[in-house]
């Protein structure tokens, strides 16, 4: 019994010494992951202060896991299932060899991952769309999906070498399909393409607005006579002034406008229409069909040389705003700024401070900046006219 007294105080004497030199365990190997089944893992820090831990996340053939779990011991462990989904998918990720991860699953399966690169992307593609409309992408062979709940207007891919995409775009209601430019320049009508990418670039989904009119469009404007010949074709818009309407429209990959006489009477009709009409859109044909077009304008032949569009470099923007230019949108951080002038849009990079971001003014924040350089971005309000003939 004396043996066994001086043998507990002897341990009441050397655990605490003991336990202070327990250190705890510190996870390191954080990154992306991949094992022989080109399975994913990745691992990092919670950037979240308001939800520490690590976040972890995986793709186990066509599933896909992701949320913030704890350390445990020297273990992460915890539900892997995101948030804003139900369900539990509990895994433990350890430490297995000099820098790899085991990662066990809630039915004891295990899986080996070694450290991966992700190759840096060399070609960069973006994917946006012009109008009202969504876009979907997929790869080579493959069908794209659109998403009814979250439809997606812009998309970013990153590759490190050369791959083929399919694009796919669908007209929102009251909205039709144009056609997909890749860098401003037409490269197919077909709302669905095939696309060997090989560099980068940006591929634009265009649309325009549909009037659902039923008359036969005309094949060539020379045979447009009222605005019901060029009614059912893509528009851009269009303007009722006081005296004469205007139909901006495309046909053959060109942008035009008709401008007819009407009267007083027609232009307060339009003015009048209930836009939440069921009716609203037969109606609106019913008055605007039979105008008669005095001319058609080819706007694409009217778009400026680059030699004249540098006529306002070293101009402030105060000068343009006088002259008749207007904002339409802008990036400060790029000092990046669109610019309309008659039915035209330019992207204009802009010299000089703007002391308040948060609450910048695009008209007198714009008026002392200068122009640095300015270039061709599209057409902005194709019905624009000149006063005189409002």
């Amino acid at each position: 019994m004396k043996k066994l007294l001086v043998f507990i105080i002897a341990m009441m004497l050397v655990l605490p010494a003991i336990a202070e030199t327990v250190e705890t365990f510190e996870w390191t190997r954080e990154g992306t992951f991949i094992d022989d089944q080109q399975n994913m893992l990745s691992v990092m820090a919670s950037y979240d202060e308001s939800k520490p831990g690590w976040y972890v996340g995986c793709m186990l053939g066509d599933n896909m896991y992701g949320s913030i779990i704890q350390q445990e011991g020297d273990t992460l462990h915890g539900n892997i299932v995101p948030e804003y989904e139900q369900g539990e998918f509990i895994v433990t990720v350890s430490e297995e060899g000099e820098e790899g991860l085991l990662l066990t699953v809630p039915d004891g399966t295990t899986y080996s991952f070694v450290p991966y690169e992700i190759p840096e992307a060399s070609i960069t593609v973006t994917i946006n769309t012009d109008g009202l409309g969504q876009i979907a992408y997929a790869l080579g062979g493959e069908t794209p999906e659109f998403d009814e709940e979250y439809p997606s207007q812009s998309a970013y891919i990153g590759l490190a070498e050369p791959a083929t995409y399919v694009f796919a775009a669908k007209a929102d209601d009251g909205w039709q399909f144009v056609k997909w430019q890749k860098d401003g320049v037409t490269i197919s009508n077909e709302a669905q393409i095939t696309v060997d990418v090989t560099e980068s670039a940006e591929y634009v989904a265009v649309f325009a607005t549909s009037s659902g009119y039923a008359g036969e469009p005309v094949t060539d404007v020379e045979s447009a006579k009222t605005i019901g010949d060029v009614l059912a074709l893509p528009s851009s818009g269009y303007t009722a002034y006081e005296n004469v309407f205007v139909w901006a429209f495309e046909l053959n990959d060109t942008v035009y406008r008709a401008i007819a006489d009407t009267s007083k009477e027609t232009s307060d009709a339009i003015f009048d229409l209930e836009y939440d009409d069921p009716e609203y859109q037969a109606k609106f044909n019913a008055l605007v069909a039979p105008l008669a077009i005095k001319r058609i304008e080819n706007l694409s032949e009217q778009i400026p040389t680059q030699e004249e569009m540098n006529a306002v470099v070293g101009k402030t923007g105060e000068y343009l705003l006088n002259n008749g230019w207007s904002c339409s949108g802008w990036n400060l951080d790029e000092m990046e700024f669109y610019m309309d002038h008659g039915p035209f849009r330019y992207r204009m990079i802009f010299a000089g401070e703007v002391k308040n971001a948060e609450s910048f003014d695009d008209y007198e924040d714009l008026k002392p900046l200068t122009v640095v350089s300015v270039a061709y971005y599209g057409i902005g309000d194709a019905t624009s006219l000149e006063e005189e003939e409002e």
